[in-house]
């Protein structure tokens, strides 16, 4: 029948390509790009799925009203060890979940079943190109000829091959999403014990035919979710969703592809962030990082006003007097014409260890003011900021989008890696500098630190600080609890989970409220 011919005449197309392909893996050294598996003993070696693990009481009491769910993303290879050239970025999002209820704790973890990971599952082996592949001749072979060609075969949508490993996302209206930027939101749920299950991509009732970018702003008093997205490199766009449903979109003239993995919001506007890095293929073949950071290109900032529609004509740019860049931002606020801004700073550095970002030097807390009317951009230096290396950087989610928040959180970095943190710094918004700083033991290394607030807790700080730790000593993995206002090194709470976790990328909390209300929620 047509039908078998036509499947026939796919695999031979796939064993084809799978034959050209193997040709070039054997011009990449595989074992030399998985070291970062090792490093911290093991920290980053996938794991398989697990549900259901009951966590002990390693020290402290379970607070009354600690109870939700701690969940964090990132990736995790389906196939290990690889048979590809595997960057640390390049694995099927996994979710970690740390269910607490009643004064216990029970650990799981799930792939996300992207059409993608399925896809791969039933081959049997590795199939999209990976970042990991995108470094010599035989890297630019297979992103001219092999890349587009794969994504065909596979039958999936150029929007459908994301692997959901870069975040979490609570939505307004009660979704659970799982993030990364080549794909739309991949949608799961958390059943009674607190156990991801994968439902798919939300397309959000039809209205979204792009992807979007792992940071979309979720404004939790007003319920409108804003976001920023791109096609690499010929395309950038905004777009804001309102009630499940993508309501206004635009293109945004964007002449040169950056790294542009974040933006933020105030009360009044919605901010694109263009800053040093390029993205450079051509560096990336000579054995380079895919971004260098370019010290000719200024940072620079796209303003909307929240209040008008989202149009070009209603774009504004303005630009620092100096090359820099933004990962992660942490808190803005806007005030008589001027948005400040509490984020992680970068500037040009020769030496830089980044194993993605070429040229970027380490992130120290600043405070960015940019002047709307005046068109003037300042980067100020904070109190404290300059001692300490830091990224992922948070606040309370309830408060993205509002004024008047005092206190943030991040994770203190040292310089000898892209995941290795080794405490926890809080910032005092109102006095304008370091408030607070934990060490964990020697040998401990952290994460995202994510706010879990109190029952009833209204203050900025009035709850713990929840994160997934590491001993590499030991080998032991950890949910620990801080308390948020005293800052105490001492944990609340730390529970041991009976098996490794893997670090990862980006984490949240859902309260007992939340959690139940998706629970409830149609799917």
């Amino acid at each position: 029948s047509s039908f078998v011919r036509t499947a026939m005449m796919l695999q031979a197309r796939r064993s084809l390509t799978s034959c050209f392909d193997g040709m070039l893996d054997l011009l990449q050294d595989v074992s030399s790009s998985i070291g970062w598996a090792e490093k911290m003993n093991g920290a980053m070696v996938p794991v398989s799925p697990a549900e259901n693990v009951k966590m002990t009481l390693k020290s402290g009491k379970v607070p009354e009203d600690l109870t939700g769910v701690y969940m964090r993303v990132g990736p995790n290879a389906q196939f290990w060890p690889p048979k590809k050239r595997t960057h640390a970025f390049d694995g099927d999002g996994m979710v970690h979940t740390v269910r607490i209820s009643g004064g216990e704790a029970s650990y799981h973890c799930r792939f996300m079943e992207t059409p993608r990971y399925m896809f791969e599952k039933e081959m049997g082996s590795e199939w999209f190109i990976r970042v990991g592949e995108m470094t010599g001749l035989a890297g630019l072979l297979k992103m001219m000829t092999l890349a587009k060609k794969k994504q065909t075969l596979s039958g999936l949508g150029e929007n459908e091959t994301g692997t959901a490993n870069t975040a979490i996302g609570y939505t307004p209206d009660g979704k659970l999403w799982a993030l990364n930027e080549s794909s739309a939101p991949f949608q799961f749920q958390l059943d009674e014990a607190g156990v991801p299950k994968s439902l798919g991509f939300d397309t959000l009732q039809g209205t979204l035919k792009e992807s979007i970018s792992a940071h979309p702003k979720f404004d939790q008093k007003t319920g409108d979710i804003l976001f920023h997205g791109r096609k690499m490199p010929e395309k950038f766009y905004a777009g804001k969703i309102v009630n499940g449903k993508l309501v206004e979109r635009v293109d945004i003239d964007m002449p040169v592809a950056g790294f542009h993995h974040d933006m933020f919001i105030t009360e009044n506007y919605m901010v694109m962030i263009d800053g040093a890095m390029s993205f450079t293929p051509q560096d990336a073949i000579k054995g380079k990082q895919l971004w260098m950071f370019d010290q000719a290109r200024k940072l620079r900032f796209g303003i909307f006003d929240r209040s008008k529609e989202l149009t070009q004509a209603n774009l504004q740019w303005i630009e620092a007097d100096v090359a820099a860049e933004i990962v992660h931002t942490c808190y803005a606020y806007d005030h008589d014409g001027q948005i400040i801004l509490w984020t992680p700073v970068s500037y040009y550095d020769a030496d830089s260890k980044g194993t993605i970002l070429g040229g970027l030097g380490t992130g120290h807390m600043r405070r960015v003011v940019i002047d709307v009317q005046g068109k003037s951009v300042k980067i100020q230096e904070v109190e404290g900021g300059q001692k300490f290396c830091t990224e992922f950087p948070r606040i309370r989610d309830d408060r993205v989008g509002c004024n008047g928040v005092r206190y943030g959180f991040s994770g203190l970095q040292t310089t000898e890696g892209d995941f290795d943190f080794r405490g926890l710094l809080k910032w005092d918004f109102q006095r304008c500098k370091l408030d607070k700083v934990i060490h964990y033991p020697e040998g401990v290394v952290g994460g995202e630190p994510v706010f879990i607030p109190k029952a009833n807790g209204q203050e900025d700080d009035d709850g713990y600080i929840g994160l997934l730790l590491w001993n590499e000593k030991t080998q032991e993995s950890t949910f620990a609890a801080y308390d948020a206002k005293s800052f105490d090194a001492t944990p609340v709470v730390e529970f041991l989970v009976h098996r490794r976790v893997p670090l990862g990328f980006h984490a949240a909390w859902i309260t007992e409220q939340q959690f139940q209300q998706q629970l409830k929620r149609p799917w």
